[in-house]
């Protein structure tokens, strides 16, 4: 019976050490083939402005300035902060938009897919995800393969997925499976 036990332990280090093997050996093939894992978005990936209303008093006078920056402006030392409120930018139209950005005209536009809903910004330069956001029982993986963003929702038995790039000008692809 010792003997067997013996055997059975002998059997199972090899194993053990073939699999751990087999597994370092697959693993950089793997990663050869897929150099960059695709990022999960939650949500819009925007920065948003902060609106900021600062009240002063000054020998019995009151101003009151309301300014919108990125940071929140800093009053003179008798300043008190009564309202601080975020709002984010609303995503582009589902006809798209035309506009310039950085001296350079870019296609923005929204889609509405049966697992969520994503805003690309279409350049000839370059292809970005605006915003990937899932529903309910959807999760989003966001890709930029060279010169294109591939937006994915994948929920229990459902898979949309948007595939957008520049060729000659703004092009997409809708696949909804499942």
């Amino acid at each position: 019976m010792s003997r067997g036990l013996q055997y059975f332990a002998a059997w199972s280090v090899s194993t053990a050490i073939a699999v751990a093997l087999s597994w370092l050996g697959i693993r950089f093939v793997l990663d050869a083939g897929a150099p960059e894992r695709p990022r999960v978005v939650a949500g819009p990936t925007q920065s948003s402005a902060i609106a900021t209303t600062t009240t002063t008093t000054v020998a019995a006078t009151t101003t009151t300035t309301t300014t919108v920056a990125v940071i929140a402006t800093v009053a003179p030392t008798t300043t008190v902060p009564t309202t601080t409120t975020t709002t984010a930018p609303p995503l582009p139209s589902e006809n798209g938009t035309w506009t310039e950005q950085n001296g350079e005209r870019v296609y923005l536009r929204s889609f509405t897919l049966r697992g969520g809903v994503a805003a690309i910004r279409f350049s000839a330069d370059d292809m970005e995800p605006i915003s990937a956001t899932p529903r309910q029982g959807f999760a989003a993986t966001v890709e930029q393969p060279a010169d294109a963003v591939v937006v994915e929702f994948t929920g229990a038995g459902h898979r949309s997925r948007l595939e957008a790039t520049w060729v000659g000008g703004p092009q997409w692809r809708i696949v909804e499976s499942g």
